[in-house]
């Protein structure tokens, strides 16, 4: 019966315990959630607060590409028409330029054509009625007026172009058909031109002395038969004796001739030399001159 007391106030104590554990842990598990709770007010305030900022942030960021995207497109616009105005004016220079050369390409070109045009028969005409004439010669063949003191020698001829190239007295000079050319003889200014030209060759005018006593043209002998023009080779004596046919005078005087050589020499219409021809002696004989033919005979003994 005395132990009775001591259970009674152990059981007491044990249940005293007990609720006091379980007032302290209602106490804890209300002091956490209020600390959750504050926890969690704490975070969405400071959740909120950062996703303003960030929005903010953003349209800050937004404002200012903005701008600078306008800024940029200006610049971009402001070079692109510039440069659309830069090669615009190029392209107008260009333009410009090209019509003018256009233009003086074909200035040019009817000047030339004008040049290139032969003259008419009446400016023929006129020029051989205005001056002494000798012709038509071939080329190597020369015109001679004035008894000699004027010479024309006739270097080359282009039939195509309606020109000859002359030699007068030392200098050269190139004409068309209808054209003149002013040279000095003797300290007097005369005249050549080129009279007419076809096929038969170069018909040669001047007027020195038209006025006076001496401007008389050259006779032109007639062709004769069987005979050379210039740039021939005549094989006389039965091929012993080769004359290359290097120039005639244009008034049928002389030939000039190479003979079993390159050496040319001049001789006389109507005279001989001796030459030799192989182990023969042999005369060559000029028979005449006229119209761009030399007539040639050797006598070989």
């Amino acid at each position: 019966m005395q132990n009775q007391p001591l259970i009674l106030a152990g059981g007491a104590f044990v249940v005293g315990v007990m609720l006091a554990v379980a007032i302290s842990g209602s106490r804890i598990d209300g002091k956490l959630e209020a600390a959750m709770a504050r926890a969690e007010a704490a975070n969405a305030g400071a959740l909120e607060d950062a996703t303003e900022a960030l929005t903010a942030r953003i349209a800050d960021l937004e404002g200012s590409l903005s701008e600078r995207s306008t800024a940029v497109s200006a610049a971009v616009d402001e070079k692109l028409a510039a440069l659309e105005a830069d090669v615009s004016s190029r392209i107008d220079a260009v333009s410009e330029a090209a019509e003018t050369s256009v233009k003086d390409i074909e200035a040019a070109l009817s000047t030339l054509a004008s040049a290139m045009e032969p003259a008419s028969a009446g400016s023929s005409e006129d020029m051989a009625a205005q001056m002494q004439t000798a012709g038509p010669l071939g080329v190597g063949q020369t015109a001679i007026f004035m008894d000699g003191a004027f010479r024309a020698f006739v270097s080359s001829l282009d039939r195509d172009a309606g020109a000859a190239r002359l030699n007068v007295n030392g200098a050269t000079v190139t004409l068309g058909v209808g054209e003149t050319e002013t040279v000095s003889i003797d300290g007097q200014n005369c005249a050549v031109g080129l009279v007419a030209l076809d096929n038969m060759g170069a018909t040669i005018g001047s007027d020195c002395g038209v006025d006076g006593a001496s401007g008389v043209a050259a006779f032109i002998p007639a062709a004769p038969e069987d005979g050379y023009p210039v740039g021939a080779t005549a094989l006389l004596a039965e091929g012993a004796l080769r004359v290359f046919v290097s120039g005639l005078a244009g008034d049928g005087a002389s030939a000039r001739l190479a003979i079993n050589g390159t050496e040319t020499q001049v001789i006389a219409s109507g005279s001989s030399i001796a030459v030799a021809a192989g182990e023969q002696s042999c005369d060559l004989t000029v028979t005449g001159v006229g119209e761009g033919i030399v007539g040639l005979e050797a006598t070989c003994g």
